[in-house]
């Protein structure tokens, strides 16, 4: 099979957030299935490196990796010259079959309407399946007849989701990196999977509610870093929290290499005495709350402001080194109950990082805020969304001397806004996507025309998204619900 690959450009977003340019090919959840499909005879075509579409392809293939790339799907259809409907490809054949995957289908409804197919989880298993099928049936509706058969995959036309449950796919193998050589960045920088999902359940966060945790062997991760070159990017939610990161990271060092990963926890990083080489590579740090009552609340208790002025400044002395690298937060604005007092105090925090150690060669401290976007599937889908991420950027803009702090402002509250309600919404999120495509849509549009809102949900109600069953159910997620908002008053 010949497929046309898509994330609707979301390399470009991470790019435009982090501020940083690295040419490249397939994104990673599109190399992976590359990787896990080639077996099979699969191979992937980048649609940056595609002009001329998807013409003459056996498949388009989505990674969707959440509702901010999404909302440019219709879009990507016209400059395909390709109808974004299903219903419109019609008869089965006369189209490539669009097949769809990625975090940001966990609601999958949204772009129901336009794809075939979709695979709710991982690929490991769903993909050799469906591609067996489809060699033994081609593009015809028997093959959607059978596809809908196999686990994890949602097919439109046979699966009403008012009635069928859809199990999320977890495939107990996550080695395919460590087998496959995958260079997603066109520097030579090989792609090491050491663990997927996420033991840490922060509530507003999907690594840790859709799937179980999974590590690969430290001993077969060593025996991958000893294959491949020295630039290597271990790939995880957050690579600290590997039980044997020491030991993986004691062998990159004896191999020679350097990480080019990010981490997310601040205080697993800390905790393991055997770093890369310092200013070798960027950290970016899941802060998430500007105050520890909400941090406390959401899943990120042990970050006091104490602690967070602290080991910030650990991290400056023993691993950013001589004004090299870059330490970077992650904020995000507008949680439940959040007031601006607390803003405030985070101002104060940032400065008390200056004060401390305002001598010798200064270092940088990047903010990466966005407003708060409840994503189905977590304990705060029933939350209402944030705003104030650009604001936020402003009033943390020119910071210190010695801690030099530069703030990037994320989405706009009107797309924050309207992407919540996209991720919400029913079979009509399409009707908001094609709206989209033909020019600004304001967040009343936008919530009358996906039947959502961007307002604070009954848990007691039904959800869209109910027919996908995911490691964590409904109820273990209504409990964490329950519990974040007693300890937000």
């Amino acid at each position: 099979m010949r497929a046309f690959a898509s994330s609707f450009h979301a390399w470009r977003s991470i790019e435009e957030q982090e501020g940083i340019k690295v040419p490249h090919g397939l994104v990673f959840p599109l190399a992976v299935v590359e990787a896990i499909g080639r077996p099979h005879g699969l191979t992937l075509a980048a649609e940056e490196l595609t002009p001329a579409g998807p013409a003459g392809f056996d498949a388009v293939m989505i990674s969707v990796l959440d509702s901010r790339c999404m909302v440019s799907a219709a879009r990507h259809f016209a400059a395909w010259r390709m109808p974004f409907r299903r219903a419109d490809r019609r008869p089965v054949g006369s189209w490539p079959l669009v097949w769809a995957g990625g975090q940001g289908l966990h609601n999958p409804l949204p772009m129901a309407p336009a794809f075939d197919l979709a695979v709710i989880g991982d690929g490991e298993d769903a993909v050799p399946a469906l591609l067996a099928l489809w060699e033994r049936h081609g593009n015809t509706p028997g093959f959607l007849a059978a596809a809908s058969t196999v686990p994890g995959v949602f097919v439109p036309d046979h699966h009403d989701p008012r009635e069928a449950m859809i199990e999320q796919a977890v495939s107990a193998d996550v080695g395919i990196t460590l087998r496959e050589v995958i260079d997603v960045s066109h520097n030579k920088t090989r792609r090491l999977e050491i663990a997927r999902g996420c033991k840490y359940k922060c509530t507003f966060c999907s690594l840790g509610w859709r799937t179980p945790m999974r590590e690969n062997p430290a001993a077969d991760v060593l025996t991958a870093i000893r294959k491949s070159p020295r630039l290597v990017h271990l790939q995880a939610g957050d690579a600290e929290s590997h039980s044997g990161i020491d030991e993986i990271r004691r062998g990159l060092r004896a191999h020679g290499g350097y990480d080019q990963g990010w981490t997310g926890r601040l205080d697993t990083l800390l905790e393991n005495p055997d770093q890369t080489v310092p200013g070798q590579k960027r950290y970016a740090f899941g802060v998430e709350g500007v105050s520890h009552r909400l941090r406390a609340a959401v899943g990120k208790g042990y970050l006091t402001d104490e602690r967070l002025i602290d080991d910030t400044l650990r991290f400056f002395d023993t691993i950013e080194g001589e004004g090299k690298g870059r330490a970077a937060w992650h904020l995000i604005t507008g949680l439940p109950t959040e007031t601006p007092g607390e803003v405030t105090a985070l101002i104060d925090v940032i400065d008390e990082i200056d004060r401390r150690q305002s001598r010798g060669v200064a270092r940088n401290l990047s903010l990466h805020w966005q407003p708060f976007q409840p994503l189905p599937g977590t304990p705060m889908q029933w939350c209402a969304a944030g705003r104030g991420a650009r604001d936020r950027a402003r009033m943390l803009a020119t910071r210190g001397t010695w801690c030099r702090v530069r703030s990037v402002g994320g989405r706009t509250d009107s797309m924050a806004l309207i992407c919540s309600s996209l991720a919400r919404a029913d079979e009509r999120g399409a009707d908001l996507l094609e709206a989209l495509a033909s020019g600004p849509v304001s967040v009343s549009d936008a919530e009358r025309i996906s039947g959502s809102t961007t307002g604070a949900l009954d848990p007691d109600a039904p959800l869209p998204w109910d027919f996908v069953r995911s490691h964590h159910d409904k109820s273990t997620a209504r409990r964490a619900y329950d519990a974040m908002m007693r300890r937000l008053g």
